[in-house]
C-alpha cells in the first residue's frame, strides 16, 4: 500500500480537541517529525504524555467498556473506517483519550474527544490498516478528569488486525420495516440495496416501492444471473430468473412459476419455498407441494413464525424449461426443504424433519395466523426440529440422501446449510426449534463429510443467521440482532482450517427502523445494477 510507504517510521497524532461543555470539535493530524504551524501545541502533547504514562499502572476497568470493535476483530483490507464506540459508567469522566498502538513499532495514533465514540478519517484508517497486517493494532480508551490533573477514571483496550485477503465482491440485501406485516403498504416500504464495503456512503437502493411480496434472492457464481421469489400477477409461486444488467425492467418473460409443477389436487398452491439458483445459473431447486405454518406475532423484534410442515424437493432447468422431482429428496413421509447447492453444482444439502401437519386446524385452508403471543411462547407450542441431509444432484437424477453426521438428531433444529466455495465445509444455523428468525440461533461449521460441529466465534448474543460466503471463500456474511431489534449485517474472516474471527459490523448497511436481512455476496461491481423495476405492474 502507498500509505504504508509514506508513514512507516513516523509518529501520527490525531487530536479532536473540544472545549469542556461545548459541542465543537477540532481535529488535527500530526507526524512527530513534522514541524511548523501544524505541530500539536506543547500543552496538549504534555497532557497526552501524562495520561499515557499514568495509564500504564492502571488496570482495565469494568466500568469503561469498548463496545466496538470487538477484541481480535479481523478487518478486510479494502473496508471503510469503522466507528470506535465505548460506554463509561463513571460520572466523573469528562473526556476520553483514544490511543492506537502498533505491534510493528510504528508510533501511535491519538484522539481526544468529549464523546463516547471516534471515527478515524480515511487517511488515518488506511494507516491503521497498513500497520496491523502482520501484527496487532491495540486500541486503548482512557476516561479522565480535566480538573484533577487528568486523573484517569477508567481504561480498557482491544486488539484488531487487518487481513491480506480482500472480500472482492459486492453485497445485495433486503431491508424490511418492523414489525412484519402482510399487505401492499408494507411491501412498498421494503428496499433492496447493492453495496460495497469500501465505500463511505450508504449502499445504493436498486429496488423499492414494490407493490407485491418479494423474498429470498440469489446470484449465479459468475454474477451474470439473478433469481428472486416475487409475486407476479397474483402468482405467489412466481420466481424471477433474469440476466444481471444495469437497468432491469421486469416483464413476464423474466419469470417462471413453481405452480406449473404438477401437484395433487388437495394440496394448496406452491410458492417455490426457499428456492435456490445453482452456481451455474442453469438450474433451480426448491421445496414444492409444501404446506407451511405462518404466523404474525406480537413480538416486535421477532414478529414472524414460519416453517414448512410438508414438502419435497424439485428442480427446474432454465435451458430445457422443465420441472422434475429430485430423487432422494422426494419422500412424502417427511418434509424436505431449505436446499443449498455446493459450488460445483454436484451436491445439494437440505433440511429434513417429520411432517407436522397436525399443527394445522385444516390443511385445506392454510392461512397466516395472527398470534397474541411472543416468539418464545410459539416456539414452545410448535417444537419442530430439522436435521441436515445431503443428496447428489446428478443432472437431476438425484440419489440416496444421507444425513450430515453431527448436524442432526442432536436435540436441536439444524437448517440453512451453505457450502464453502472450496467444498470443505458447511456452515448452518442451529436453534432449539424451527427454521427461521429464532432468538437463540447460532452459526455452526462442520466438515462437508460430517463430524463434530463447532460453534463459530463470530456469533453474537442474539440471533445469528442468513449467512453467505464470498466467492473467494475468505469471508462470510451473516445477520444478528445483538445491537437492536433490527437485524444488522456482520462480516467474519474464515481461514483454510475453517476458523473464523470476531465479526465486523457493516453499520453503513443499516437504516433506522429497517431490518437488513438476506445478505448475499455477488460477483459483480457495486454499480452493475442501478435499478430493478416491475414495469408491467406500474
Amino acid at each position: 500500500m502507498k500509505i504504508k510507504k509514506i508513514v512507516i517510521g513516523f509518529a501520527v497524532l490525531l487530536l479532536s480537541i473540544p472545549l469542556i461543555h461545548c459541542t465543537s470539535h477540532k481535529t488535527r493530524t500530526w507526524h512527530s517529525k513534522a514541524s511548523g504551524p501544524e505541530q500539536v501545541p506543547e500543552k496538549t502533547r504534555q497532557m497526552v504524555e501524562t495520561i499515557i504514562s499514568h495509564g500504564k499502572n492502571v488496570e482495565n476497568s469494568a466500568r469503561l467498556s469498548i463496545a466496538y470493535p470487538y477484541d481480535r476483530t479481523v478487518f478486510p483490507p479494502e473496508i471503510a473506517a469503522p466507528e470506535v464506540a465505548w460506554t463509561d459508567a463513571d460520572p466523573s469522566s469528562e473526556r476520553w483519550l483514544v490511543s492506537v498502538e502498533f505491534g510493528n513499532g510504528t508510533r501511535p495514533v491519538y484522539s481526544l474527544t468529549n464523546r463516547q465514540h471516534w471515527a478515524p478519517d480515511k487517511k488515518i484508517w488506511d494507516l491503521i490498516k497498513a500497520n496491523s497486517v502482520d501484527s496487532e493494532a491495540r486500541i486503548t480508551v482512557y476516561g479522565f478528569e480535566d480538573k484533577q490533573e487528568f486523573r484517569i477514571t477508567g481504561k480498557n483496550s482491544i486488539r484488531i488486525f487487518t487481513s491480506k485477503d480482500p472480500v472482492d465482491a459486492s453485497i445485495f440485501y433486503r431491508q424490511v420495516p418492523l414489525p412484519f406485516k402482510v399487505g401492499k403498504k408494507h411491501f412498498k416500504k421494503m428496499k433492496w440495496r447493492l453495496g460495497d464495503i469500501s465505500s463511505y456512503e450508504k449502499p445504493s437502493v436498486v429496488m423499492e416501492n414494490l407493490p407485491v411480496c418479494a423474498s429470498c434472492h440469489l446470484f449465479s457464481k459468475d454474477g451474470k444471473w439473478i433469481s428472486m421469489e416475487m409475486n407476479f400477477k397474483g402468482d405467489s409461486g412466481a420466481h424471477l430468473i433474469t440476466k444481471v444488467r444495469e437497468t432491469i425492467n421486469l416483464s413476464e418473460r423474466d419469470f417462471i412459476s413453481w405452480n406449473d409443477f404438477p401437484k395433487p389436487e388437495l394440496l394448496p398452491k406452491t410458492r417455490g419455498l426457499f428456492a435456490k439458483m445453482s452456481p451455474s445459473g442453469k438450474y433451480m431447486v426448491s421445496t414444492v407441494h409444501e404446506i407451511s405454518y405462518a404466523a404474525v406475532t406480537n413480538d416486535h423484534a421477532f414478529s414472524q413464525l414460519f416453517f414448512p410442515t410438508y414438502g419435497v424437493l424439485a428442480w427446474y432447468s432454465t435451458d430445457e424449461k422443465k420441472f422434475a422431482l429430485l430423487p432422494g429428496a422426494d419422500d412424502y413421509d417427511v418434509v424436505q426443504t431449505d436446499p443449498s447447492w455446493s459450488w460445483d453444482g454436484k451436491k445439494i444439502a437440505f433440511s429434513r424433519a417429520e411432517t407436522k401437519n397436525q399443527y394445522h386446524d385444516d390443511i385445506a385452508n392454510i392461512r397466516t395466523h395472527m398470534e397474541d403471543a411472543n416468539i418464545h411462547q410459539l416456539n414452545a407450542r410448535f417444537p419442530i426440529q430439522f436435521d441436515l441431509y445431503q443428496v447428489p444432484f446428478n443432472k437431476g437424477k438425484g440419489g440416496k440422501a444421507v444425513p450430515v453426521r453431527g448436524a442432526g438428531r442432536n436435540g436441536m433444529s439444524n437448517y440453512f446449510p451453505r457450502y464453502s466455495p472450496d467444498g470443505r465445509w458447511i456452515v448452518f444455523t442451529q436453534s432449539r426449534t424451527g427454521i427461521m428468525l429464532k432468538p437463540d440461533s447460532k452459526l455452526f461449521i462442520i466438515p462437508v463429510q460430517g463430524g463434530e460441529a463447532r460453534k463459530m466465534q463470530c456469533n453474537r448474543a442474539l440471533f445469528n443467521s442468513w449467512h453467505s460466503f464470498s466467492p473467494n471463500g475468505k469471508w462470510m456474511l451473516f445477520t444478528s440482532k445483538v445491537n437492536r431489534p433490527f437485524t444488522e449485517i456482520f462480516l467474519t474472516h474464515i481461514d483454510e482450517n475453517g476458523m473464523d474471527t470476531p465479526p465486523v459490523c457493516l453499520s453503513r448497511f443499516s437504516d433506522e427502523n429497517f431490518a437488513a436481512n438476506v445478505p448475499e455476496f455477488v460477483n459483480i461491481g457495486p454499480t452493475a445494477i442501478k435499478s430493478i423495476r416491475l414495469s408491467e405492474m406500474e
